[in-house]
């Protein structure tokens, strides 16, 4: 019992260390995700800046309300 204890905690030391040395290294799927997310990003950041403009733009029209209005 002993020896197949030894052989067990061996095979999962070797195992573990082997895992740990070889390392994990980016995919292309990785990169090709970490594209995607950066895109999505820009993509909300341009249409924070259009919505902002529009609700600026918006404001600043001559309403019926307004002095300006044309009769």
């Amino acid at each position: 019992m002993k020896r197949a204890l030894l052989v067990l905690a061996v095979l999962v030391t070797v195992t573990t260390l082997s895992i740990m040395l070889t390392g994990c290294e980016p995919s292309s799927h990785d990169r090709f995700r970490e594209m995607t997310y950066r895109r999505d990003i820009d993509a909300d950041a341009l249409g924070f800046c259009d919505d902002f403009d529009t609700t600026v733009l918006l404001s600043e029209r001559a309403t019926r309300l307004s002095n300006w209005y044309n009769r």
